[in-house]
């Protein structure tokens, strides 16, 4: 679709839809956009050179984006003249600044709502996350850092160095930097994980039967939010709440066992095969299908891949010990029992 420069002067006057803008957007990145785009600014340019104060209508028009980009566009306005070439310079920065601020502007009222505004002093809530197949460090206000398994999020708030609280959703490796006069504490469902300054893992997927704390440095406190019922975990230690039971059981760990997936290393011991499947997905970022009369979902599984390993072959492994086929296509995985 191409467009004319009624279409341009709606854009930057604000009269057309949020689709219409989207669309716009979108043709203006195209070469035929771009194109276009330059002989109707220059059409635009030569009408407004009949006009007594020709930068007038532009500078009308730019002026709405100055609170997006600060001092760096005030600059702008103040050291362009409007001269003939200089009102060129001025619709290229508008042109820019459609792309570098994602016409956020364009698509928000000029008058926010209150609520919509973040006040001074306001608490908010910031999220960090990944998707299936990916992983991420997370670097927190007061220096602690996370590192984020595939399928995870963290939640907290931006006053966090005053109130070190964090939740997690999916599994996590915590490096705290120690604070005494704030403790840090880690919220999974009804449990709670503190710790003034220590290093470990929590494991808090919502499809496993059990939320796992483990240990590496230091001593962390683990509470049943729900009756209060403490527990503390020494380092090479780890504690199994069954939220079914509402019961802890602490046990001794390998923790370099339990923190194989920070390095890229796949490691099963005894993981029944439905959980196996699970985290291969969210491992390799695929859709696993299983059909077959022969299957056994509660089949366990041992096992260690080195780093990065491929797909297929952790496939056939598995597919030699447990019988069964596969296919790859894409991002979507068939498994086919004997």
């Amino acid at each position: 679709m191409a467009y004319n420069k009624k279409d341009i002067e709606d854009f930057f006057s604000g009269k057309l839809s949020k689709s219409d803008a989207e669309k716009f957007i979108m043709w203006l990145d195209s070469s035929e956009g771009k194109k276009n785009y330059e002989v109707i600014i220059e059409q635009i340019w030569h009408e407004e050179d009949r006009i007594k104060n020709p930068a007038y209508k532009i500078e009308k028009k730019e002026k709405k984006f100055i609170p997006l980009r600060g001092s760096h566009i005030k600059a702008i306005h103040q050291t362009i003249k409007a001269d003939h070439t200089r009102i060129w310079l001025r619709i290229a920065a508008s042109f820019l600044l459609i792309f570098s601020v994602g016409f956020i502007f364009y698509l928000n009222p000029r008058k926010k709502n209150a609520e919509e505004t973040p006040k001074l002093g306001e608490i908010l809530a910031l999220v960090k996350s990944t998707p299936k197949g990916e992983k991420k460090i997370v670097s927190l206000p007061d220096g602690s850092k996370v590192v984020l398994n595939s399928e995870s999020k963290l939640t907290y708030n931006s006053d966090f160095i005053h109130n070190r609280s964090i939740n997690l959703e999916g599994e996590g490796f915590f490096d705290v930097v120690k604070d005494e006069a704030h403790p840090f504490t880690v919220v999974t469902g009804n449990i709670s994980t503190t710790a003034l300054g220590t290093s470990f893992n929590i494991r808090a997927y919502g499809e496993l039967p059990d939320i796992q704390v483990s240990l590496a440095t230091g001593k962390v406190r683990v509470e049943n939010t729900n009756d209060k019922k403490l527990i503390e975990i020494d380092p090479g230690e780890a504690v199994d709440f069954s939220a079914k039971r509402q019961t802890f059981h602490k046990k001794q760990i390998d923790i370099s066992k339990v923190l194989n997936w920070k390095e890229g290393i796949l490691h099963f011991d005894k993981v029944p095969f439905d959980q196996v499947i699970l985290e291969l997905e969210r491992w390799y970022g695929v859709n696993i299908s299983v059909s077959g009369t022969n299957r056994v979902s509660d089949n366990k599984c041992t096992g260690t891949f080195k780093q990065h390993e491929y797909l297929s072959n952790v496939l056939n492994v598995l597919g030699y010990s447990l019988d069964f086929e596969y296919k790859i296509n894409g991002n979507h995985v068939e498994l086919k029992f004997k």
